[in-house]
């Protein structure tokens, strides 16, 4: 059996359920709560292997080579990943519902902030864009090797030559090579994003109407933005406003709060596995995360250290942070916190699976103690 250390990229076949339950059995998992049969099934009609699979990394292995179950799984059923990917299904749910309620207050914030200190629509839009695109030229500017860039220069002026022959396929494909070496030199940054995203919007059923009337970004209104925008372009405008623009101190925290927010939702509408990172180590967390989840949740410390090791733990307390600084709405709240304790009920049920596995256990028990809290919080008048 390889070293479980050990990443590869080899090729893998494709294998049936039957062969993929066999593939498991000889990785040292169980089919005891769950038998063989109802896991061919589960494979081929509630999940796929790939997917489900992604889970096993969140529980122990056997590391002495010596061993005869060297690599093999300790204390895993094939019930303990299921299981993994229904709490994911559930959690995905909430994310989504709990960001699009943040999203929908951010925005009316913004409106009710721009409506009440008078501002020009249209000057504070243009202005956005301006500081948006002034940001990422300053990031590129750190970024940018010219030397390799510079490099590039035969290679674009053969293409540019390439966009005067009359074949359609070759002006084509030197227009998408150009558009690659401009991508790669930008690290994928473009500093007119936000606008280009906007009439990106012109082919949609739902946006169209707006894209043509309204979307003409050198005179557009905030409140056609907000109707157009992504959620990561209401973030973008409300830093912008809130902390740039206004200099709002006493709404800072909230700043911290908004990236992990965006990166799980996107995560969540990407059906992304998030509780698979349970095992995974954060690069970057953001320190008043911790520090607002003991002042204002109540968790303890010890629990509360997880924010800064596991991603789901680190972004889903700062969701339910974020939530509770931006939707002010006591409807809204009251229906965010019976979903969160539902959410909780589910997450619970099983909790005796994991009991042998330390870490997934602990990861567990603070996200159910970040909805149990948030709940409470948002309960209160």
């Amino acid at each position: 059996m390889e070293d479980p250390g050990t990443a590869t990229t080899k090729e893998r076949p494709l294998i049936d359920a039957a062969q993929q339950v066999r593939h498991l059995k000889e990785r040292g998992v169980r089919f005891e709560l769950t038998d063989e049969r109802e896991a061919e099934r589960f494979l081929r009609e509630s999940n796929f292997f790939f997917k489900v699979k992604a889970f096993a990394k969140c529980f122990s292995r056997y590391t002495n080579p010596g061993s005869e179950r060297f690599g093999s799984y300790i204390n895993l059923d094939f019930a303990h990943l299921a299981e993994l990917t229904r709490l994911d299904h559930h959690l995905r749910e909430t994310v989504l519902s709990l960001t699009l309620d943040i999203e929908h207050y951010m925005k009316v914030e913004l409106n009710r902030m721009i409506m009440d200190a008078g501002d020009d629509p249209y000057e504070l839009m243009a202005s956005f864009f301006d500081s948006e695109r002034e940001r990422k030229v300053r990031v590129l500017e750190k970024r940018v090797d010219l030397c390799s860039i510079r490099s590039k220069a035969p290679v674009v002026r053969s293409l540019s030559g390439d966009l005067a022959t009359s074949d359609a396929r070759s002006v084509i494909s030197a227009l998408a090579s150009l558009l690659h070496l401009a991508s790669d030199a930008l690290g994928g940054i473009d500093p007119d994003h936000t606008e280009r995203s906007l009439a990106g919007l012109g082919g949609s059923s739902y946006t169209r109407g707006l894209v043509e009337k309204y979307g003409d970004p050198g005179h557009m209104a905030v409140w056609s933005y907000l109707e157009l925008a992504s959620f990561g372009g209401v973030i973008s405008l409300y830093k912008y406003y809130v902390f740039e623009r206004r200099a709002m101190k006493d709404e800072e925290e909230v700043k911290g709060l908004l990236f992990p927010t965006k990166a799980l939702r996107n995560a969540a509408a990407h059906n992304g596995n998030m509780l698979s990172t349970l095992s995974s180590k954060l690069r970057k967390p953001v320190g008043s995360i911790s520090r607002m989840a003991v002042e204002e949740l109540g968790i303890d410390r010890e629990l509360v250290s997880l924010t800064k090791r596991a991603p789901i733990i680190h972004d889903f307390t700062a969701l339910a942070l974020c939530y509770m600084h931006l939707v002010k709405s006591e409807d809204a709240r009251g229906d965010a916190a019976e979903k969160l304790r539902a959410l909780r009920r589910r997450f619970t049920a099983h909790r005796d699976y994991f009991s042998k596995q330390g870490e997934l256990k602990n990861g567990l028990a603070m996200l159910s103690e970040v909805m149990d809290r948030a709940a409470g919080r948002l309960s209160l008048p």
